[in-house]
């Protein structure tokens, strides 16, 4: 009877693998988006292409480096961490990781990110900035969790 227990516990864990697929699936989702997909409005949401140097709402810029190191710490942080953390938690980490990661390839290699999204005209966003909302979101729902 304790086999079945301790298998049962250990499958409900999510585990690295899974983790890292949640990671590899939303960078490369967010890199297709902003290679394929093209310029058009669906009601209230638009997308159009617009190259930001700079962070949210355009603030800091032509500051490329701060946002590389600052992205690099972040990374460091969640491989440091993420063994502490709930499940909910690691799924956090994980979608903080991969909107920081896809980011900082733009960074990288394009010196800027591509935003794709507008809705009613405001700033524009992309996938990795969705990511790193949801996963904002869910760490802070985590620790909530934890405390109780």
């Amino acid at each position: 009877m304790k086999k079945n227990s301790k298998k049962k516990a250990k499958s409900s864990e999510f585990s690295y693998e899974n983790l890292f697929l949640l990671f590899a699936v939303i960078v490369f989702i967010d890199r297709i988006a902003k290679i394929f997909l093209n310029d058009g409005c669906i009601s209230s949401l638009c997308i159009k292409k617009v190259v930001n140097y700079g962070a949210a709402f355009g603030i800091m810029q032509g500051m490329t480096w701060i946002f590389i190191a600052v992205a690099i710490a972040v990374l460091i942080i969640i491989f440091l961490f993420i063994n502490d953390m709930s499940k909910a938690g690691k799924i956090a980490f994980a979608f903080i990781g991969a909107g920081t990661a896809a980011n900082l390839i733009d960074r990288i290699f394009f010196s800027h990110v591509i935003d794709i999204f507008s809705i009613f005209g405001s700033s524009s966003f992309n996938l990795a900035d969705i990511s790193n909302c949801i996963g904002g979101i869910l760490l802070i729902i985590s620790l909530f969790k934890k405390k109780n």
